[in-house]
């Protein structure tokens, strides 16, 4: 097979695991992931951000959401995604952008011409 199509082959069987591993109990959980994150270092892939935050960056454990992980979005002006892991109590957080809403940094300033 060609080097594409075995790249392509493998991040499909590596979500295919990780999706898998959500709904299994915790032993085959870690085995799947485990697996999954193997593959996907073999064959050099980026790995999707959905599947990313599954792993905690400090243990490295896979984490189900709501059962080994707490996830929040904070209320302040810049949302932010905090997901704390329940092996180590590590924190990870993501700042959330609204790429529709976006101000560009020119629109607050206003010209004295147009007063």
């Amino acid at each position: 097979m060609k080097k594409n199509a075995l790249r392509q082959l493998a991040l499909e069987r590596a979500k295919s695991l990780l999706d898998r591993a959500l709904y299994v109990n915790d032993e085959f959980a870690q085995e799947h992931a485990k697996v999954a994150k193997k593959i996907i270092l073999k064959y050099k892939l980026k790995m999707p951000f959905e599947y990313k935050i599954l792993f905690c960056k400090n243990c490295k454990k896979f984490m189900v959401p709501g059962r080994d992980s707490t996830i929040r979005i904070g209320r302040s002006n810049i949302k932010a995604l905090r997901i704390t892991c329940k092996f180590c109590g590590h924190t990870y957080r993501k700042i959330l952008t609204n790429k529709n809403n976006a101000k560009s940094p020119n629109s607050s300033k206003k010209t004295s011409a147009s007063e």
